[in-house]
């Protein structure tokens, strides 16, 4: 049979008062905790005293997975706690250390609104390394680096930086600034300041400087170059070699001009600009532009004198007066190319082009300037929004805004040109009539048997677009001539009509015949009849 060796023991939490040199007691209560000696393993050491060797209390701690930290727990009683192992690479999966935890990549506090301190001993320092983003916002909206391999510096990149009410921005550098690079604060950018500015010594501005508050020199002011002013200037006495004014200037006095040139890039007359080589009305002063070179102001007296030519781009030309006087030997209408202004920049790329108008443009008719390929032709226009669509899209470059292009008609707009007058026959607004005289297109619902693209004229029209029709009216003349090939040139010839109301010049007494079915004669009357009979009469 088997021998049974028992140590000491017991179930209670107690160690044993005493063991003899190299005897071995044991503790086995399921409840050792740090505070009692339950669960723990002695040995008795050469003074009879028991001493703690090991024991459950004590594997418990150990009995984690290597590494686990954040769902770690003791295999017996949790509210011992337990005992961390690293894994193999020397890591844990969280440390907490009183209210620290560092997780992952994570360094926290654990108590409720606890803060979180860096605090180096004596004279050591929190580093961030070279090249090295301390960042800012979940999403790494803001960053501070030392960039020792670009500009040696401290740079901010991210989001803006603002500082509270109360806070001052000191700067202990007393570099002194000669230029706008260098000085203890360079700005490349703009700076807006909402209070006032103290400068202890000299104030240098390279670029423009605008004031928009009261600015006060209570010693002499001195521009070495140009002095540019946005708003009102109010002077009581002034002596200027040369003034430049860009913006509105109000003269509330007379303003004389003894000498020089008067140059303004852009001028504002009243409601009228001048700018560049454009005069308009202004915003608010409407679209109607008068030029009155009366003093009594918008009366019909005085002359207007353009020197050069005059182009009117827009559709209607009103000329109230009785006596028009042209140089000109030939009046041209419904010419074939004209001149369009850009009204909008058309940047490279695009196929719409906004003009000043699109009145008389026709789909297929040619379009050529700046920055359009040859061969370009419109494919389509908008008349009330005054816009183009081309075929090709305009180059690289673009086109600015007041170009001019040419418009060349490509189509037969199947249109009559001429000169329309109007005229009263009574009394009464009803009696206006319109007449016109000039050439027809196509012969269409006149009563005439005149081939398309005659010339004609019609005391009563109807004028339709540019389609006239009515009726012929009567011509009054001294003489009228046949172009050679009408008419038989020996002369003596007779003008007759054919079947379709068409005059045709018979031939000459040089080319008689000795028959005849008909003989010229005329009635009772006296109007002129062919006759196939001959009657003597009587006596």
């Amino acid at each position: 049979m088997a021998s049974i060796i028992r140590v000491k023991r017991s179930t209670g939490t107690t160690a044993p008062s005493s063991l003899q040199f190299g005897e071995v007691g044991v503790t086995l209560s399921g409840g050792g905790t740090q505070a009692n000696s339950g669960d723990r393993l002695f040995v008795g050491d050469n003074g009879g005293n028991p001493q703690v060797v090991g024991g459950r209390y004590f594997t418990d701690l150990l009995s984690n997975t290597p590494g686990s930290v954040a769902s770690g727990a003791n295999a017996s009683t949790a509210s011992n706690g337990f005992v961390p192992i690293l894994t193999s690479d020397r890591k844990v999966d969280q440390w907490n250390v009183d209210n620290l935890r560092l997780d992952a990549n994570v360094l926290s506090t654990t108590n409720t609104d606890g803060d979180l301190f860096i605090s180096p001993n004596g004279s050591g320092e929190v580093i961030i390394p070279d090249d090295t983003f301390l960042t800012f916002g979940d999403s790494k909206d803001a960053k501070i680096e030392y960039d020792e391999n670009g500009t040696d510096r401290v740079q901010v990149t991210g989001a803006d930086w603002t500082y509270n009410n109360g806070v001052s921005i000191i700067m202990a550098d007393v570099t002194d600034s000669s230029t706008k690079d260098n000085g203890a604060l360079v700005v490349e950018g703009g700076v807006g300041i909402e209070k006032s500015v103290n400068i202890g010594g000299n104030l240098g501005v390279t670029g423009v400087s605008t004031f928009t508050g009261i600015g006060t020199f209570i010693s002499d002011l001195f521009v070495g170059g140009d002095l540019h002013i946005k708003d009102d200037l109010f002077v009581d006495e002034m002596t200027i070699r040369n003034l430049k004014v860009t913006g509105i200037s109000t003269f509330q006095g007379d303003m004389f001009q003894t000498g020089g040139t008067f140059n303004a890039i852009d001028a504002r007359i009243g409601g009228v600009g001048i700018s560049s080589n454009i005069i308009s009305t202004k915003q608010g002063h409407g679209n109607l532009l008068y030029i009155d070179p009366y003093p009594d102001g918008l009366s019909n007296e005085g002359t207007v004198i353009v020197k050069g030519d005059l182009q009117v781009d827009g559709t209607t030309t009103t000329v109230d007066s009785f006596t028009v006087n042209l140089n000109d030997a030939i009046i041209n209408l419904g010419v074939t190319t004209s001149t369009r202004t850009v009204m909008m920049t058309a940047v490279a790329g695009v196929s719409t082009i906004k003009l000043d108008t699109t009145a008389g443009i026709n789909t297929g008719d040619g379009i050529t300037g700046t920055n359009i390929a040859s061969g370009t032709t419109i494919s389509t226009y908008d008349l009330d929004e005054a816009l183009v669509t081309i075929t090709n899209a305009v180059q690289v470059g673009g086109i600015a805004t007041t170009t001019q292009l040419e418009v060349t008609a490509n189509v037969d707009t199947n249109t009559d040109r001429g000169v329309a007058f109007t005229y009263n026959t009574s009394s009464g607004a009803g009696n206006n009539k319109q007449g016109f005289f000039g050439y027809i297109d196509a012969d269409t619902n006149t009563n005439s048997n005149a081939p398309a693209r005659s010339f004609t004229f019609i005391p009563d029209a109807t004028i339709t677009g540019d389609t006239v029709s009515g009726t012929r009216g009567a011509l009054d003349v001294a003489d009228i001539y046949f172009q050679t090939g009408g008419y038989d040139t020996t002369g003596n010839g007779i003008v007759y009509f054919d079947t379709t109301g068409k005059q045709v010049g018979a031939a000459g007494t040089a080319a008689g015949i000795s028959t005849s079915n008909f003989v010229l004669t005329t009635n009772a009357a006296g109007i002129p009849k062919w006759t196939d009979t001959l009657d003597g009469g009587t006596f």
